[in-house]
């Protein structure tokens, strides 16, 4: 690659990233929060709206939460159900 392709890329991410730091910083405007618009870079790969609670019931898995299995875990139990009914 030659060094303005190199260039080009490096102000591409650049520009994304300080996009979604924008973007979030509305979104923490809009619901008053201090302590997001404080240190706006900190939230840029995880989400505002998780409060890094383990026990808090909408950040916490949903096995602890609610004794179910999660939405990946169901598709391949159905998966395996519908081989094995298959094979019989």
């Amino acid at each position: 690659m030659s060094k303005d392709e190199d260039k080009i890329k490096h102000s591409k991410r650049i520009h994304q990233k300080e996009s979604v730091v924008k973007n979030k910083m509305k979104v923490a405007k809009a619901y008053g929060w201090q302590h997001v618009l404080a240190n706006p870079h900190k939230y840029l790969k995880c989400s505002l709206f998780s409060c890094g609670n383990p026990n808090c019931i909408f950040c916490m898995n949903p096995r602890r939460a609610f004794k179910e299995k999660t939405m990946q875990e169901r598709k391949s139990d159905d998966k395996l159900k519908a081989d094995k009914n298959k094979d019989e």
